[in-house]
């Protein structure tokens, strides 16, 4: 039932989703670098495997009520585990006016510390 219930919200986010670019973990690290947040949108069971040090951390399921959270006047860099629910959290964003890109390949191809400190 609740993998249901994940997919309903993937699929509902994507409809309606706004267009959003996606780039290379190397651009985002340049772009960090200049002010632009990290967004992890896994799980807190994911999370604990590792996250991009700074990255605010909002689960997907929780996007919709606590975007605000998140500054407006930065862009954000949202990733995931693989790219496909930071995807829908990436239209959403775009939605509700933030300039937001995806990061691909998600942190399953985050740089090594010496290019992105993690935990």
């Amino acid at each position: 039932m609740k993998k249901i219930g994940f997919a309903m919200l993937l699929a509902a986010m994507a409809a309606f989703a706004g267009e959003f670019k996606e780039i290379e973990w190397s651009d985002a690290v340049a772009l960090s670098k200049k002010g632009a947040v990290f967004l992890d949108v896994r799980n807190p069971d994911e999370t604990a495997q590792g996250v991009v040090t700074g990255a605010i951390l909002i689960p997907l399921p929780e996007i919709q009520k606590r975007f605000a959270e998140l500054p407006k006047d930065k862009q954000i860099l949202v990733y995931c585990r693989s790219g496909r629910r930071s995807a829908a959290a990436a239209g959403f964003l775009v939605d509700q006016g933030y300039n937001v890109v995806n990061v691909k390949g998600g942190f399953l191809a985050v740089p090594p510390k010496n290019v992105l400190p993690h935990n």
